[in-house]
C-alpha cells in the first residue's frame, strides 16, 4: 500500500495540507465578498458539484452562472468569515469541514447567517480546488442597518 493510499484510510493529513485546505476555503470567501469570478473559477475544479438547499449545480461553468445571479443581485457588501476547519484525508480527496459565517448589507437590509460548509478538495496544477462544495445554512439573522 502506497503512503498516500495509507492515509486516505487512515484519516491522516499533514499540516501543509491542512494549512492549504484552509487556503483555499478563505480563497473562496474572498472571491465571494469581492464579486471576483476570475478568483473564484480559480478555487473550483472543472467538474464541481455544488449543492444548495435549492438544488445541485454541475460543472464549473454551471456553478459560475450560479453565482453571476449572486453578484447581480442586491447585496452591495458582504464579508464571510470561515472557521473551526477540520480536514481528513479520503479516497475522493481532502474531505474539509468548516463554519462559516456571513454578513451582508443591500444598504437597506442586512443579515448574518450561519452554517457549515462540507467540501471535497483534490489537488490539481498544484494547488487545492473545491471538487465538491455542500453549504447548509443553519441560522439567518436580521441585523439594524445604520446610516452611515
Amino acid at each position: 500500500m502506497t503512503r498516500d493510499a495509507a492515509d486516505a484510510e487512515t484519516g491522516a493529513v499533514t499540516a501543509e495540507d491542512a494549512e492549504a485546505a484552509r487556503n483555499a476555503l478563505y480563497r473562496y470567501a474572498r472571491a465571494v465578498d469581492l464579486a471576483d469570478e476570475s478568483l473564484l473559477a480559480e478555487t473550483f475544479t472543472g467538474d464541481v458539484v455544488l449543492e444548495r438547499v435549492d438544488g445541485s449545480r454541475v460543472g464549473r461553468a454551471a456553478v459560475l452562472a450560479f453565482y453571476r445571479t449572486v453578484f447581480d443581485g442586491p447585496t452591495l457588501w458582504s464579508k464571510h468569515m470561515v472557521t473551526n476547519v477540520t480536514t481528513e484525508a479520503t479516497v475522493e480527496g481532502l474531505a474539509v469541514t468548516a463554519y462559516f459565517q456571513a454578513v451582508s448589507s443591500t444598504g437597506s437590509e442586512a443579515k448574518a447567517v450561519f452554517g457549515e460548509y462540507r467540501d471535497v478538495l483534490v489537488r490539481q496544477a498544484g494547488r487545492l480546488r473545491i471538487h465538491r462544495k455542500r453549504i447548509d445554512v443553519q441560522q439567518s439573522f436580521p441585523l439594524a442597518v445604520r446610516d452611515a
